[in-house]
């Protein structure tokens, strides 16, 4: 009997395996062409647009911090798009993503939208990410 509640107590306090921790460091892509450069160091990723990759977007960085979660990410920059009438505007962003294994993330984006005059942000909503990694 001593032994079955011995047993019972090291199958309830295991631990689950450990979630790995992916390298998100690399070239990555939408499925619309835009492409983004990541680096992570410690457990801060930056996130610049890959030049000519999007002609819209003229500039984009993005600096996230790790969440509580491994592989969860958090956090906020800008960028500079080339709007239909050919005026530049500079837009802050939020980023949130989940790197879910080594050629994939998930997540969400701040979605835009601008007055074509002014530049100030007539909405601004999330958006889906779905990037694969390019290199």
């Amino acid at each position: 009997m001593k032994t079955a509640a011995a047993f019972l107590l090291l199958l309830l306090f295991q631990q689950a395996p450990a979630i790995p921790k992916y390298n998100a460091t690399g070239e990555w892509g939408l499925d619309t062409g835009t492409r983004f450069n990541l680096q992570l160091t410690g457990s801060t990723i930056k996130v610049q647009l890959s030049e000519g990759s999007n002609p819209r977007y003229l500039k984009y960085e993005v600096t996230l911090q790790n969440q509580e979660e491994v592989n969860t990410y958090k956090g906020s920059g800008y960028f500079v798009a080339k709007l239909q009438n050919g005026k530049e505007c500079k837009f802050d962003t939020d980023w949130q993503f989940i790197v879910v294994n080594p050629d994939r993330i998930i997540g969400s984006a701040s979605a835009i939208t601008p007055d074509e005059d002014t530049c100030e942000v007539k909405s601004k909503t999330p958006a889906g990410l779905d990037m694969k990694r390019i290199k």
